[in-house]
């Protein structure tokens, strides 16, 4: 138990980066129909015991963060890149959660947690730990645009647009509470820290251009993505500063993408994104309880609509969707019920999924605190009861792809459909 303590102390020691915008918009608090729950709620408490884990994910663990180095900013090398968790394997309670739905003869329930624009090192302290708590992995869509200091916007040149151009409004002075170099020293300190964990490190492309980017050309999108590489791969060339720790993740951990606004001309983007050599897309929307298939040789990873508990919509698996049919919440109570109506509409739907055919249950959110938290909290509670159940796996992206992968279309088109032993 002490041992566990000192790395989760490590984890929030060497974690630290910025803020978010991809289906939505950068940091801030606020901008600004009855259906049944399908399976009543209950609301746990803040303080709910974290779950146990293996004493294999407490060791592997500990080397990975060791593995990201101490997260000072010398340009110095990681301390041991062999002990860097592969991205796309499960965690240790995940791996085990697979095991027993495949002997009991049936599919994992799959849970897929994204974060788009990522960025803030409050939010990967935050965001690490409840991972590590419940076994899970997650996947980090970047925006560029929080790689590069405000003196340096000309080193970028978007599509159709001016030199320099960010639709977020800002650059690196946008990814935390602190001056923009200090934020970028966040930044690659909280990816490698991430990326050594086994979580996923993915694109939101550079500056968040939303519906513009429906004109863009497949050559475009591949000009898009390298700009992106080259400011998350090259902080110290791109920004002439020598104080930034080295990025331990590398091109090859590049594996897909969410488009912001999940914007562009779909079969032009994944032209591109074959081209990039990415593996999959996560910028389209889908059906709840329909498995991933592929299009033009790329994983679609569509984030589904859901019910909506306290509305006869839907809205998509998304808190920013949730936030502006919410509306702003006016009072701390109001802010309360939209986390609890949130929570339930994800719990919901993931009841439906693991009592019916186990499609994954794919989510996007923000590094944003909207409502007084309300989607953030809804997020983590949800996490806390979902991963711990019996064959449930809460993997990242690239974890999910490429199992995938390694089934028959015969078996997906039957689990599919449902065929097999119910739990």
């Amino acid at each position: 138990m002490r041992r566990r303590r000192i790395v989760l102390l490590l984890v929030l020691a060497t974690a630290l980066v910025v803020v978010g915008g991809a289906m939505a918009w950068p940091r801030g608090e606020d901008p600004t129909s009855s259906q049944v729950a399908l399976v009543p709620a209950k609301v746990k408490a803040k303080d709910k015991a974290k779950a146990q884990q293996p004493a294999e994910q407490a060791q592997t663990t500990a080397a990975a963060v060791a593995a990201a180095g101490d997260g000072a900013a010398d340009g110095g090398d990681p301390a041991d890149p062999s002990q860097i968790l592969p991205d796309w394997e499960p965690s240790p309670q995940a791996k085990a959660a697979i095991a027993t739905a495949l002997a009991n003869g049936r599919p994992p329930q799959f849970i897929v947690t994204s974060f788009d624009g990522a960025a803030d090192y409050r939010m990967y302290q935050r965001w690490l730990k409840v991972a590590d708590d419940v076994g899970a992995r997650f996947t980090f869509f970047v925006s560029g645009i929080y790689m590069l200091l405000p003196e340096k916007k000309d080193a970028y040149q978007p599509p159709q647009e001016p030199r320099g151009f960010s639709n977020l409004g800002g650059y690196a002075e946008l990814a935390g509470p602190k001056s923009a170099a200090e934020n970028l020293v966040d930044n690659v300190t909280d990816f490698n820290t991430a990326r050594a964990l086994g979580h996923e490190i993915g694109s939101h492309y550079v500056s968040h251009i939303c519906e513009q980017s429906d004109a863009w050309s497949s050559a475009e999108w591949v000009s898009e993505q390298t700009q992106w590489e080259q400011f998350m791969l090259d902080p110290v060339g791109v920004n002439g500063l020598s104080k930034i720790p080295t990025p331990i993740y590398t091109k090859q951990d590049f594996h897909g993408g969410r488009t912001p606004c999940l914007s562009g001309d779909k079969p032009v983007l994944y032209t591109a994104m074959k081209q990039v050599g990415f593996e999959y897309d996560s910028s389209q929307t889908g059906i709840l309880g329909a498995w991933p298939t592929k299009q033009q040789g790329l994983w679609n990873l569509a984030l589904p609509s859901i019910k909506r508990v306290g509305s006869k919509y839907d809205t998509l698996a998304m808190d920013y969707n949730f936030y502006v049919n919410h509306g702003s919440a006016e009072t701390q109570a109001q802010a309360d019920e939209f986390e609890q109506t949130t929570y339930q509409s994800y719990m919901n739907a993931i009841n439906l999924l693991y009592r019916g055919n186990r499609a994954p249950f794919i989510t996007g959110s923000h590094f944003a605190n909207w409502n007084k938290g309300a989607y953030m909290n809804a997020l983590e509670r949800t996490l806390r009861d979902a991963c711990t159940r019996p064959e449930t796996a809460c993997v990242n992206s690239i974890t999910l792809a490429r199992w995938l992968d390694e089934q028959s279309p015969a078996q997906l088109e039957k689990w599919n459909a449902g065929n097999f032993k119910q739990s």
